[in-house]
């Protein structure tokens, strides 16, 4: 009998790994199959729920851009549908308004996002005990986050222009806006806030209406600072972005330089196509 030996083929094929998510979308928008591209960046599947890369909002020194969503987000206190990236607020990334805080200050993060009618701001806060419980109009007097925008991206002058609003919400989600310091009422604001002993989560949304207008700038003014309050005073603010420092900007009678007196410091936000 005789044997033979049958060689012994191996075929092989072409492997094309799949690119990584993540990567931003060519001109034009396209990605490498099997990925498309979906707010920008590059993904298995469009963005209906939270993707597993989130999409950068950082592109400068007090610039930031939100994407455009394709539906509204759900205010509730929970940010696990937020697709995008966010940005860490501490006393190593941020301007420190020390106003008694015996070195306890708050910190988290934060991001913005908009679709067609809205602009989105989450935040996620430890604070600082007692997170206080005073009543409006003095919010900021506890542990709450302070959203400072201009509607239409100009802020050329320390006094809010009519466009312009700082709009405070603590822990509790009681709210309060102001113009330069006043108090002031303002439509169409929607927030929620959950909070776990000292960490507390919070979601605002605005309209254009919200300050007089009937739509956004492409790029609007944008700030926001985290309080820490024990209910009888504000003891400290973690502001992300300040433009500018005294003597040029600051407030009336030689303060310190901040947005709440000082729209000049506000940065930007792009609101993306």
């Amino acid at each position: 009998m005789v044997s033979r030996l049958l060689p012994i083929v191996v075929l092989a094929g072409c492997y094309s790994p799949i690119p990584p998510e993540g990567a931003p979308c060519s001109p034009g928008g396209s990605c490498p199959t099997p990925l498309v591209c979906s707010q920008d960046v590059c993904v298995r599947e469009p963005f209906d729920a939270p993707p597993a890369v989130c999409i950068p909002i950082v592109t400068g020194p007090g610039a930031l851009r939100a994407p455009a969503l394709t539906k509204p987000l759900v205010l509730d206190g929970d940010l696990g549908d937020w697709p995008t990236c966010f940005v860490t607020l501490d006393t190593t990334t941020a301007i420190v308004r020390d106003l008694g805080a015996a070195g306890s200050f708050p910190t988290g993060r934060f991001s913005v996002a908009h679709d067609a009618t809205h602009v989105y701001i989450a935040a996620e806060v430890n604070g600082v005990l007692p997170l206080g419980d005073e009543p409006p109009p003095a919010v900021y007097q506890n542990n709450s986050i302070s959203i400072y925008l201009d509607a239409d991206g100009v802020f050329a002058s320390a006094k809010y222009d009519p466009d312009a609003a700082q709009i405070v919400v603590d822990h509790a989600n009681r709210s309060q806006a102001f113009r330069s310091s006043t108090p002031i009422a303002v439509p169409n604001l929607s927030t929620a806030a959950a909070t776990n002993q000292a960490t507390f989560r919070i979601e605002i949304a605005v309209q254009a209406s919200t300050f007089g207008r009937t739509a956004f700038a492409s790029t609007i003014g944008f700030d926001i600072g985290f309080e820490g309050g024990n209910g009888t005073e504000q003891t400290s603010e973690l502001i992300w972005f300040e433009t500018c420092g005294p003597p040029a900007c600051g407030c009336m009678g030689g303060g310190a330089s901040a947005p709440y007196c000082d729209a000049r410091q506000f940065g930007t936000v792009a609101l993306a196509p």
